[in-house]
């Protein structure tokens, strides 16, 4: 309890400053503008230009509503020394004039907007002044405050103290929905804001959000079926025909972790249970069983193309991708562009694979494998309960791998291709309609295609549609072989979503509506407002990986992070880099991935993380120990990421293949100057179970 005291303290001492920000009121009420000229303004058929005017005196040369207007109506920037066509601005920047970008030459009609600010409801409007005396509000919303903050810093202070992430997260929707209803005037009707207008008209009547339950639910039903009639455990047979040392025996547990990318749980648990007699049997110990299992289950699951961890940390930033003017189905193709700099769970996965190879070790792992490797293994810890988080094979089912490859490869192979007809299809429409963007990448063919395809794709219905085959698939598989009865089929199909409700569907539910309270209440455009002028964007994605490994170490929850930390992270990260070389979009890919692997980490190192738990569960090691002993390699492999990954490519440009490869090489040399071999004669594999 006293860490936890402490923890909560500390957070409040850091956090009690945002509370005491100010934010320049003509960028707030630029960036309010720019999120309602993107999200809500509608503009009508034959419509050639908008005329722009603000309310509040100009800001410097009119470079914030310049920007505001740019990305809300999402035109193209000049060419350097070239003349805008498209915006330009009376002498006091108080008046802008816009020529749509897709405007015809038949299209002469003019929108008349007011930006405007009431300053007793605190709200910034967008007046249709076009119809003359009869002007009428286009659209509306919060202007951001420092209390705006209140929620997410309510969820994470909770988080400290309880450790229970489903509280901590309720807590800040119900705070956020208390704001937003006494903004209304009527704080009673709090619970009518949180349930009606966030979870059922935000949230459960969306369809991106429906696809990614859907996915989540049906890849936990899929695994359950695939593993109840012994496709897992045919897979992991093959593997373990190849055990014959302990270096081959870490190896082959190596190999299953990368290998099971679809979900860490089930990573963990396979993993963790398949091959613990054989480390045994090799003698090794059990702490490194657990530090393979951990170090692999979570940074393979975060980079691989498809798992239930890409669904989770795709929902999290893709619903705020709108406000900055790319819409939120390409939240996957923006995950695919963050996986180079994706540092941290590459970098993780080198060091096990180095470890395992070069058979060195430093730190606490070297004297437990010291001992194992003689006969007595302290991090053992045995004992006749298994953990119950998956479905087990059916007693007297024969384990063939081919269960398990066929189904898994259908939800690969068939998500892939329906994003690609998915994405063909829409620009093949597109270019029938006349939009020479479309036809200009048709033409083009190769990268710059399917670079369009994979832009244009809904991604979120095809990741759905590929599960449910797969799903279907596996079924049929099972039944059609009588390894499973249809009703066994059916009920492992429903116990595979039972621990799924709580631990994934509530926690995304929650987070997707604390994410809404943040952008009804302007949290992000008031962060981008008070912090524009102090933070340097080329030191974002250092903060935010910093910031990210705190909260899921006090947490222990590295879902939790996520879930806090990025519906923020879009519109900051947007705007900050407009000075930056790589752009806008480049340190949005750079900020999502730092908050990503941030958040791995230091789930990683946390003693209350769920899946530092279940690792030490599954491999049987004793959880103090599988702490003490991973700690250090993730230090290690942390402090690397950071200073040759996040710094040389945010600050200098850096390209991530160089930054990669230089970071392979100090882990490598690192392992070679600082951790020793531990010996492995002839009385180090005998046979026999260590104590």
């Amino acid at each position: 309890m006293r860490a936890r005291l402490l923890s909560a303290t500390l957070f409040a001492v850091l956090a009690l400053p945002l509370l005491l920000t100010s934010a320049d009121p003509v960028l707030l009420q630029s960036l309010t503008a720019q999120r309602l000229l993107l999200e809500d303004l509608s503009l009508g058929e034959g419509i050639r230009q908008i005329e722009v005017g603000w309310e509040l005196p100009a800001d410097t040369e009119g470079k914030a509503r310049a920007r505001a207007l740019r990305a809300g109506l999402q035109l193209p920037a000049p060419a350097e020394g070239k003349t805008d066509t498209f915006l330009s601005s009376a002498a006091d920047s108080n008046l802008f004039q816009v020529t749509l970008p897709g405007a015809r030459t038949e299209d002469t009609g003019v929108l008349r907007i007011q930006v405007q600010t009431n300053p007793e409801t605190n709200r910034v409007s967008l007046v249709d002044l076009s119809a003359g005396p009869k002007s009428e509000e286009a659209a509306s919303a919060p202007l951001g405050s420092a209390w705006s903050l209140a929620p997410p810093l309510i969820a994470i202070l909770l988080a400290f103290l309880l450790r229970g992430t489903l509280i901590a997260l309720s807590a800040g929707v119900l705070t956020g929905a208390a704001m937003i209803a006494a903004g209304r005037g009527d704080i009673l009707r709090l619970f009518e804001v949180a349930i009606k207008e966030i979870l059922i008209d935000e949230i459960l009547t969306s369809t991106f959000h429906l696809y990614i339950l859907g996915f989540v639910l049906l890849l936990s039903s899929t695994v359950a079926v695939v593993t109840r009639m012994g496709g897992i455990d045919g897979m992991v047979q093959v593997l373990l025909r190849y055990a014959a040392s302990s270096r081959s025996v870490q190896a082959i547990a190596y190999a299953l972790g990368l290998g099971i990318f679809f979900d860490d749980y089930a990573n963990t648990i396979i993993v963790g249970n398949s091959c613990g007699p054989l480390f045994d049997r090799k003698r090794v110990s059990r702490a490194k069983l657990a530090y393979i299992v951990d170090s692999t289950a979570a940074p393979i699951a975060g980079i691989a193309i498809l798992s239930t961890w890409v669904a989770y940390q795709i929902s999290t930033y893709a619903p705020q991708l709108p406000t900055v003017g790319i819409e939120a189905s390409q939240g996957y193709a923006l995950f695919l562009q963050t996986i180079p700099y994706r540092f941290y769970c590459m970098l993780a996965i080198v060091t096990v694979g180095l470890v395992v190879l070069l058979q060195r070790d430093f730190g606490p792992m070297r004297k437990i494998e010291a001992s194992a490797r003689q006969g007595h293994d302290p991090s053992s810890a045995l004992s006749g309960n298994d953990p119950e988080a998956m479905t087990v094979a059916k007693p007297g089912v024969p384990s063939h791998w081919w269960n398990g490859v066929l189904p898994l490869s259908l939800m690969i192979f068939g998500t892939a291709a329906l994003i690609y007809y998915f994405g063909a299809s829409v620009i093949k429409a597109n270019a029938a309609g006349g939009d020479p963007a479309a036809a200009e990448a048709m033409a083009a063919g190769g990268f710059t295609w399917l670079r369009t395809v994979l832009s244009e794709s809904d991604s979120t219905a095809a990741i759905f549609y590929g599960s449910l085959a797969a799903f279907a698939l596996a079924m049929a598989m099972a039944v059609g072989q009588r390894l499973l009865t249809p009703h066994e089929a059916s009920i492992t199909a429903t116990r595979g979503m039972g621990p799924l409700i709580k631990d994934a569907i509530l926690i995304l539910i929650l987070a997707w509506s604390i994410g809404a309270v943040c952008t009804e209440l302007g949290t992000a455009t008031y962060l981008v407002a008070a912090f524009q002028g102090i933070i340097s964007g080329a030191w974002l994605p250092i903060i935010l990986f910093l910031a990210s490994c705190f909260v899921a170490f006090a947490t222990g929850s590295s879902w939790t992070t996520m879930a806090i930390m990025q519906p923020n992270v879009v519109l900051l990260a947007y705007q900050l880099g407009q000075d930056t070389p790589y752009g806008p979009e480049g340190l949005l890919i750079l900020s999502i991935g730092a908050v990503l692997e941030g958040a791995i980490f230091g789930d990683h190192c946390s003693p209350i993380s769920d899946t530092t738990i279940l690792s030490s569960a599954a491999s049987k090691c004793n959880h103090i120990e599988h702490v003490r002993t991973q700690a250090p390699y993730a230090l290690v492999t942390a402090v690397v990421a950071i200073t040759i990954g996040y710094l040389p490519v945010a600050l200098f440009g850096t390209p991530w293949y160089v930054s990669l490869l230089l970071g392979i090489a100090a882990l490598f040399a690192f392992l070679r100057v600082f951790a020793k071999p531990v010996q492995t004669g002839a009385s180090a594999v005998a046979a026999g179970p260590t104590g």
